[in-house]
């Protein structure tokens, strides 16, 4: 009897010390490997156009951003983070199978710097959506590319010795109806 509990003794104490290298090498893969610390943002972009007056609409713009992971991260513009909504005007006179590319010349308004109204700095707390609306005035039959664009400096630099950075986008295409 006291050499089976020796030998249970024994089993048990491996096994504690195997669950314990187990829980470690988990740990490792979590944290460094699969990077369960690094930000992820599901972002796109919802539309409405409401009517305004005469031959103008107004069209609502939200950018929603979901973070999925459990741990927070933070955007910081002066670390070289940003989250910008660019409105740019499709041309109308494109042939027919052409592809038809919205340019920076084309631009409806200025880039919307999603990160002005908040300091600079803008929290996605764990698990949280965050849906950042604009508005703006168009005229009927405008059709219009939305690109919002969430870039993060990932802290490493390119082989210029310029940062580099992540990023994630969401695009549409918008037509201002009657």
């Amino acid at each position: 009897m006291k050499r089976a509990l020796d030998i249970a003794d024994l089993a048990l104490k491996v096994l504690s010390c195997l669950a314990i290298l187990g829980g470690g090498v988990w740990a490792y893969y979590q944290f460094d490997i699969a990077g369960a610390t690094n930000w992820q943002s599901n972002l796109s972009i919802e539309t409405q156009v409401l009517p305004y007056r005469g031959d103008l609409r107004l069209l609502v713009v939200h950018v929603k951003s979901k973070n999925p992971r459990s741990v927070a991260f933070r955007l910081i513009k002066k670390d070289g983070d940003s989250f910008v909504l660019h409105v740019e005007r499709v041309s109308d006179d494109a042939k027919v199978n052409m592809i038809v590319a919205p340019r920076k010349q084309d631009a409806v308004v200025p880039d919307i710097d999603l990160l002005a109204d908040t300091g600079g700095e803008y929290e996605f707390a764990p698990n949280a959506e965050m849906d950042d609306m604009r508005a703006i005035v168009l005229k009927v039959g405008s059709t219009i590319a939305l690109t919002a664009d969430m870039e993060a400096n990932n802290g490493t630099f390119d082989t210029r010795g310029k940062p580099n950075t992540d990023f994630i986008t969401a695009s549409t295409l918008v037509h201002v109806s009657p």
